[in-house]
């Protein structure tokens, strides 16, 4: 007996070994395959566009193929349960903005559990947006529509890509806060919604798809959803500038694993992720492309609590707006 005792450290450090020293030969080689990005959307839309430049740095820095598969269909969750369906060896991943993680799972049951069952592992950027309203309304910023608004209560309407996207959210969020009302007109995709917006059908949109009409002097934009002014809208002001520190609704990229990966792995891929943020040229061409990539990479652990902290917001959202599908 006291042979064995004497023995039991030396057999726990083999033990672990035995655990730790395969995942970590796992990380030293990793990716020794082409890696697959999924991409839960058509190919040719935003989350396309930042999944195939991310590919592509990543492709450079890790010396293997991350090839883009675009999986769409039920907003975004058939590409999502594919991931989560996967085998957990970093070799599939999700490229995806908020809906099929935070927004989906309160609208309706999915076969997967977006928390549980995926790992964030990356925070790419952010899409540049901004509220904008047909002119013949005749304001120039959210201040004058805000109170034009609650002078015709009901009388104007807005449109989204349908019933709980962001874009629904993010007016039913200026509408809690300012306690205007508004007529909600769901379509099917935001391209739809916006030849209604041009004629003056509907009054109300805010998207990235608004700013090249405002640009053009078709629209009116009254603020812009980034931290700061928008260089190409110098002279239009921010939320907070206008007096709407707390509004937070943004549509941000994230890149997820599912379940199971090792831990080893995850941080790999997430250090190569965080090096893409300070690249010059991806910065560029994503802030050409209308979106600004964040500087500041998140940890792992950072990633996790805001991906919880949001679904548990957007949950709060839904339920005092009353967001129920049909």
């Amino acid at each position: 007996m006291d042979l064995v005792y004497a023995l039991a450290p030396c057999l726990a450090v083999l033990m672990l070994d035995a655990f730790v020293g395969p995942a970590q030969g796992q990380a030293t080689d990793y990716p020794n395959r082409p890696v697959r990005i999924v991409v839960p959307y058509a190919a040719g839309g935003p989350t396309d566009f930042i999944a195939r430049g991310t590919a592509e740095k990543l492709s450079q820095q890790m010396g293997q193929q991350f090839v883009i598969e675009n999986r769409g269909g039920a907003a975004g969750a058939l590409g999502a349960e594919a991931v989560v369906k996967s085998t957990p060896d970093g070799y599939t991943l999700l490229l995806t903005p908020q809906a099929p993680i935070q927004l989906l799972p309160h609208l309706r049951k999915l076969n997967y559990d977006p928390i549980k069952d995926l790992i964030p592992v990356g925070r790419m950027s952010e899409q540049i947006a901004g509220f904008a309203v047909h002119p013949s309304l005749g304001v120039k910023n959210m201040t004058e529509f805000v109170a034009l608004a609650k002078k015709n209560p009901g009388k104007f309407t807005f449109g989204t890509a349908g019933v709980g996207s962001v874009n629904h959210l993010r007016v039913e969020t200026l509408k809690l806060m300012t306690g205007i009302d508004l007529l909600h007109v769901p379509y099917k995709g935001v391209g739809e919604a916006l030849p209604d917006l041009l004629s003056g059908t509907i009054q109300l949109m805010v998207d990235s798809i608004v700013l090249q009409p405002a640009k053009s002097g078709h629209l009116t934009l009254l603020s812009v959803l980034t931290p700061e002014r928008y260089s190409e809208f110098p002279d239009v002001p921010t939320m907070r500038e206008q007096g709407f520190p707390d509004y937070d609704v943004p549509v941000w990229f994230g890149t997820y694993a599912p379940a199971g990966v090792p831990e080893p792995i995850l941080e790999k891929l997430h250090r190569e992720i965080a090096k893409i943020h300070s690249d010059a040229e991806f910065q560029a061409k994503q802030f050409a492309g209308g979106h600004f990539v964040y500087r500041e990479a998140l940890s792992l652990p950072q990633l996790r609590e805001r991906i919880v902290k949001d679904s548990e917001r957007f949950a709060d959202m839904m339920r005092l707006a009353n967001i129920k599908l049909e």
